[in-house]
């Protein structure tokens, strides 16, 4: 991570569900379950909420909700609710001692654009596509390998064609490219709750991520294939026209795809979009929904989104991640520039990208970057992304196609890369059992009894551990807030996933060949990172991946356990944590906005810009909650005996006085930023 001084240590793993006691609540305690946006909402009107039990409670609180719009509704999937409640109604049910939380329906939207800074697309009107589902066959053994695949240095061995994945997302709209493998589509947009409907995208931004995970390239001769370019979809419509959704709707959706996973064989699951971090992601009910889906045993791929730069100065900053992106157990996708060449020496992180940590919670992210600007992928005639940036519009042959940014498109990669690499290891499984037969020389084989799945942390791992560390300009690498482990390398991350075997036990060697940890990119041999972002640890060593981890089962919460129950292998003690920043000068300023922007969305809490910070002493987190204020302090970790916690803030017009609980003293001065 380059020379920063002392390592700083970051906070200690977020726990996922909080315990609240069943009394009466106090006035700090009824605060305390109400999100940042009802507490400062101006308003006492009826506004869209989503309320977490007891489940043990849930009929009781059902009968509390009034009747309004078409709530209420509830979530089996998390134990929640969706409806509309007034000031007052918020206020009572925050004292029921059997209501864990109350968040804001949030609007949600794609984390994609057209236009240089990588922002959500504005929005027009459109017209749907028609559905074209003949079930004409292509010889893609002729055709060349696509751009995306080549840019995650694969070959056309697997194509996900043995699974599905849920694209929840603006639609999808049919065509040669998706011929014959949506599997379904159903419209969750105004709370319609799943309508089973003919394939359709008035926007655009689904189409175009479907196809980048799986088209089959058939409208271009192979050259816009997806990376999975046999893979099934299901088309879960969550946005409108406008590229905008609720949080409830993503949560049903993501119900729909827990009770049909056998059904449909859904594997993977696609959230290309997002809303900003309001509360914790133990209460948040969009990341409690993710994690619900992955400990079902599903793959749940999310945008990190595009919140990276100061909007306003273009000033690279920290704490942008969206949610659920800061959901621990989801892979958490940021973008990357790979600058058009086969090499990956000028391969960059996208400014646009959101950096980690997440906001309250101080969780490390993202955790993989992927190619994500100026993808091209298929295009929705009359679609509001298409009518709006016309100038995206690429003609190949006789079919169009859009030109789109975002860690949207970053997001669709990964998740087509993981279809493959789950049909990877169940082909390597098939084949050892084959082998195994043939030894035994039975007469009368018997039936497959297959294998155990790759597990969602698994595959977060081996993403992890094989991707390619990036560097910047100057030569100097981008921090583990910025890329994770790195950009993610499809035929390192495959060739592990090929040779696990699961039916090892935890704790197991697992993988039956050695793999040399570099990956041939252009000619020019790139090591691997060996390196997984666990919790507040940079964990290192082949024992990493070549033995079959506790901390890969469905039921452990990323980043969280204690590390002496995990069979890690060797790390430096000096370098496997987390460090803010890239580079070692007091002389920049760093600048804090008064408020940061997602959309059209703000946050009264500052945030850190610039990747020019240096610490002389450790800097501790603890277990606070970035964003937790004290007057007019921002406190980052809980104050204990170690005389090297640092308190942010006592902001003044034109300095920050960065204050230990030791005898040193630095100050920044013309350090605030106004007006983010």
């Amino acid at each position: 991570m380059g020379s920063l001084g002392r390592k700083a240590v970051w906070g200690a793993a977020v726990a996922l569900w909080l315990m609240v006691p069943a009394t009466s609540a106090s006035a700090s305690d009824r605060q305390g379950k109400v999100d940042r946006v009802l507490q400062e909402a101006s308003s006492g009107s009826p506004r869209p909420v989503i309320i977490r039990v007891r489940p043990e409670a849930k009929e009781r609180i059902r009968k509390l909700l009034p009747r309004r719009g078409r709530g209420p509704v509830f979530h089996r999937l998390i134990s929640a609710a969706s409806a509309q409640l007034d000031a007052r109604e918020i206020a009572d049910l925050a004292s029921d001692p059997d209501v864990l939380s109350i968040s804001t329906d949030a609007h949600v939207t794609s984390s994609a654009s057209g236009s240089k800074g990588g922002g959500s697309a504005t929005v027009a009107n459109t017209t749907p596509s028609t559905d074209s589902s003949s079930s004409t066959s292509f010889n893609t053994e002729t055709w060349p390998i696509s751009v995306v695949q080549k840019s995650l240095g694969l070959e056309k061995w697997f194509t996900g064609s043995s699974l599905t994945v849920a694209v929840i997302d603006s639609g999808l709209t049919s065509s040669v490219d998706f011929s014959g493998r949506i599997v379904g589509f159903y419209d969750f947009v105004a709370g319609q709750g799943g309508v089973a409907m003919v394939p359709f995208d008035e926007y655009g931004h689904g189409t175009h991520v479907a196809g980048l995970i799986g088209a089959s390239g058939a409208s271009s001769n192979g050259k816009y294939a997806g990376v999975a370019p046999g893979i099934k979809m299901l088309g879960l419509r969550v946005l409108d026209r406008k590229g905008s959704g609720k949080t409830s709707d993503v949560i049903s959706a993501l119900e729909f795809v827990l009770a049909n996973k056998d059904r449909f064989n859904i594997r993977v699951v696609n959230l290309s979009l997002g809303h900003p971090i309001y509360e914790s992601a133990a209460t948040d009910p969009l990341v409690q929904a993710v994690e619900a889906v992955v400990r079902a045993g599903l793959v749940v791929v999310v945008a990190a989104g595009n919140n990276g730069t100061n909007p306003t100065t273009g000033q690279i900053g920290y704490a942008g991640i969206a949610s659920p992106g800061n959901a621990p157990s989801a892979i958490t996708v940021g973008a990357a520039v790979t600058a058009g060449t086969d090499v990956r020496s000028d391969d960059r992180v996208a400014t646009f990208s959101s950096r980690g940590p997440s906001w309250y919670d101080g969780i490390a992210k993202p955790d993989v970057v992927a190619p994500g600007f100026a993808l091209v992928s298929n295009e929705v005639d009359g679609s509001t992304l298409a009518t709006t940036y016309p100038s995206l519009i690429v003609q190949e042959g006789t079919s169009k196609y859009l030109r789109l940014n975002g860690s949207s498109m970053a997001t669709a990669l990964v998740s087509g890369l993981v279809a493959v690499l789950i049909e990877a290891h169940n082909y390597g499984a098939y084949q050892r059992w084959q082998a195994v037969q043939e030894t035994l020389r039975r007469n009368q084989r018997t039936e497959y009894p297959g294998a155990p799945a790759l597990t969602a942390n698994a595959l977060k791992a081996m993403l992890q551990y094989s991707a390619t560390p990036l560097r910047n300009a100057e030569g100097v690498p981008f921090d583990a807030l910025t890329q994770g482990s790195g950009e993610v390398n499809g035929l390192g991350a495959l060739g592990l996933a090929y040779y696990a075997d699961t039916t090892q036990a935890a704790g197991s060697y697992w993988m039956t060949t050695t793999l040399a940890p570099m990956t041939n990119f252009g000619g020019v041999q790139e090591p691997w990172s060996e390196t997984i972002v666990w919790g507040t640890r940079l964990m290192r060593g082949s024992s990493v991946v070549d033995v079959n981890q506790t901390a890969w089962a469905e039921n452990i919460v990323w980043g969280t356990g204690e590390l002496d129950n995990i069979v890690w292998g060797t790390f430096s003690p000096e370098d496997d944590n987390i460090v803010w920043g890239t580079s070692m000068s007091w002389d920049d300023n760093i600048v804090w906005g008064t408020s940061l922007f997602f959309g059209n969305a703000a946050f009264g809490e500052n945030i850190v810009w610039g990747t020019s910070m240096s610490w002389d002493d450790n800097i501790v987190w603890g277990t606070g909650l970035i964003g937790t204020f004290d007057g007019d302090n921002i406190v980052w970790g809980t104050m204990v005996d170690d005389t090297d916690n640092i308190v942010w803030g006592t902001l003044s017009d034109d300095n920050i006085v960065w204050g230990t609980s030791s005898n040193k003293v630095m100050v920044l001065g013309t350090s605030i930023g106004g007006g983010l």
